[in-house]
């Protein structure tokens, strides 16, 4: 919220969407850092939403039912991630999103969590960003983010479907 100077980036479907692979999505997910978590319960609540999901990580607000918002996501991090973040982030309208490789090691995250019900849409959104920016694991950098994010049947994964076609 730029009037409210709350930090965030926009992760998720727009993300993916504003990264070169539109992807069908409703809600909005935003990464925030954990100290601006108050900031923008206060705001959210001031426009109507109302927190309904809570954990350490991720609080989930959705709007009235007469009220046609879309849910807001809200994943928060460690303010020293959310700085780095933002430092590579690409500054798209209305929302700054992070760069590809961020966008990746995001979803790489995503993917690996236990309680994680569209690890395959994480999948998915990695391989087409992969595709779209024709990325490739001969990048020693990019190989190493990925060994870091999803280790090694991450990079297994990617290279099978990069040249599978798929």
């Amino acid at each position: 919220m730029k009037e409210k100077d709350l930090p965030a980036l926009m992760i998720g479907g727009h993300a993916v969407t504003a990264l070169g692979h539109a992807r069908a999505t409703f809600d909005l997910d935003l990464l925030i850092p954990r100290s601006a978590a108050g900031d923008w319960n206060a705001a959210l609540c001031g426009l109507s939403y109302r927190l309904f999901a809570e954990s350490d990580n991720f609080h989930q607000y959705e709007a009235p039912a007469d009220f046609p918002l879309p849910p807001i996501d809200l994943m928060l991090v460690d303010d020293e991630v959310f700085l780095v973040l933002e430092q590579a982030k690409l500054p798209t309208q209305p929302i700054a999103v992070p760069c590809v490789e961020a966008m990746i090691a995001l979803k790489l995250h995503a993917a690996s969590q236990r309680a994680r019900n569209e690890a395959e849409k994480d999948w998915a959104d990695i391989i087409a960003l992969c595709k779209a920016h024709k990325l490739s694991l001969d990048d020693a950098d990019f190989r190493a983010m990925i060994q870091r994010h999803g280790g090694t049947k991450a990079v297994q994964r990617i290279e099978d479907s990069i040249a599978d076609g798929n």
